[in-house]
């Protein structure tokens, strides 16, 4: 009687790992979707803005940061796949639980589409970081300013900041799969 109460009062390892990966798997969906729309909006509206004075109308800075929300779309959808798998452990049935090696190989991929996500997005940001300072650097010091364009505004901050919070969201989509697969390795 006592290993029935045992075995009622503390969740296998299976169902342990599922818990897991449907809380960090939501919690991370919900992360990542949020910091990724916010930066496409800004992303876009800084696009389509004709005030931006930017390279980031075209060339490696336009491609880079596209990939970036291109690459971290994907990963929000990878980690609703997350969720999936960890209904797929709970199931009663055992013949459709994944197995340990395809868990930790779902979490190794999604490491590396953030990776892949984040080294386009920190392209973009030099990109975009080279072109404020050449802005900057153009202005001669204690001169009058007769092209404001020269001047960095505003929405030049915006686009840095997009670009901050989708390094953001690829740290997140980094860390918990990472996490993920040593709890997982682990039990």
């Amino acid at each position: 009687m006592s290993s029935y109460l045992e075995s009622k009062s503390y969740p296998s390892e299976r169902q342990q790992t599922a818990s897991l990966l449907k809380y960090f798997g939501w919690s991370g969906f919900w992360i990542q979707l949020v910091l990724t729309v916010v930066s496409a909006l800004i992303l876009g509206f800084a696009i389509l803005s004709p005030g931006l004075n930017l390279n980031l109308k075209s060339g490696v800075g336009l491609l880079s940061v596209i990939g970036g929300v291109a690459v971290l779309s994907f990963s929000v959808y990878w980690f609703f796949n997350y969720v999936r798998f960890a209904r797929q452990l709970e199931a009663p049935e055992p013949s459709i639980h994944p197995s340990r090696k395809e868990t930790i190989q779902v979490l190794e991929l999604g490491v590396l589409v953030n990776l892949a996500a984040m080294l386009l997005t920190l392209v973009g940001t030099e990109a975009i970081v080279g072109a404020l300072l050449l802005k900057t650097l153009s202005v001669p010091q204690g001169a009058a300013v007769y092209r404001t364009g020269q001047l960095i505004e505003p929405l030049d901050i915006f686009v840095v900041q997009a670009n901050v919070s989708m390094i953001v969201a690829q740290f997140v989509g980094i860390g918990i799969p990472f996490w993920l697969a040593s709890r997982v390795e682990h039990h």
